[in-house]
This record gives C-alpha cells, structure tokens and sequence, in this order.
C-alpha cells in the first residue's frame, strides 16, 4: 500500500467509526445543578388548566400582551417614559426565564420598574381579581407556548428556587 493509499484508507475507517459512534442509542445525559444533582423531569401540563389558562390570559392579560402573547407592538422600545410595553409570554419573550414563583408574585401582585422601586406599576396586581389555581393556570398557559429547551430552562429555574410560593389555605 502507497502513503497516499494508506492516508485515504485510514480517512475512510475514521469516518466509519464516528458515523457509528454516532448512531449509538446511550441515554442522553440528564442536565443537573451546579452542584451535579440532576434535574427531575420536567413535568407534563394539564391540558384543562392550560385551556382555562388560556380563557383567563384573554380576559385578563390579552389586552396588554396581545391576543396571542405575542406582546405590544414594539415591545422591546421603550415608551415615551422610559418603560418597556408589555412582552410576549411565548419564546421570543423572556418570560421563560423566570421560575414559576416569580411569575407567580408578578401576575398577583404587580410589576413596577425594579430600577426605579417607587415607580408606577407597569403591570397591575392581579390577586385581588384572580384566585391561587386561576393565576397558576394562566403561568401553565405561558408553559405551553414555549420550546421543550425553554420548558426545561424555565423548569430549571422553578427547582433551583428554594422559596416555595405560598399558596393560601381553601
């Protein structure tokens, strides 16, 4: 066998042996905590509470975050204030990269500018109007809107956050 012949050859066994390593079936890796605790699965949602979710978010939500969460117009310029408009809650906003308390306590009890904490609302309290299953079924809505790698991310979020929401007592 030439070098040439030799080099060609050894070529063509690598790319065979990546090819099958390739289409090896391992499990995937689960992703894990930075202290290498993994994951729980991310959990499935209730297809009633996402359409209940759904009914609420176009009562409630839908004139300020469009009718399809897609956000105001214009979403990320800011108002004539200095505000941002209301955001989408699918994956081209940012809505995903809050655990569900946080989203929890922004729906219940409102958002000013947190650079600015006496600031008027940007977002008004929803928890005297809507009860502790209607406003985690409009975060579940949010949920379903999202990519599997957002659900996870967000998922993520939701674990690693050790203050539990408080949920009040029927």
């Amino acid at each position: 066998m030439t070098y040439k012949t030799k080099n060609v050859f050894l070529v063509f066994l690598l790319l065979i042996m990546l090819l099958i390593a390739s289409c090896s079936t391992q499990p995937s890796t689960p992703s894990t905590n930075p202290q290498g605790t993994p994951y729980p699965p991310v959990p499935a949602i209730d297809k009633a509470q996402i359409r209940q979710g759904r009914q609420i978010y176009e009562a409630t939500c839908a004139v300020c975050h469009g009718a399809n969460a897609e956000g105001a117009p214009n979403w990320m310029t800011p108002d004539a204030q200095g505000n941002q408009l209301a955001p989408p809650h699918d994956d081209n906003g940012h809505t995903w990269h809050h655990s569900d308390r946080v989203l929890y306590e922004m729906i219940r009890d409102g958002m000013r500018d947190p650079l600015r904490p006496d600031s008027p609302f940007r977002m008004p309290a929803f928890g005297n109007r809507l009860s502790d299953a209607e406003i985690r079924a409009v975060i579940a809505y949010f949920k379903s809107l999202w990519s599997p790698e957002h659900r996870q991310y967000q998922w993520e979020q939701t674990v690693d956050d050790f203050l539990p929401t408080p949920t009040p007592p029927p």
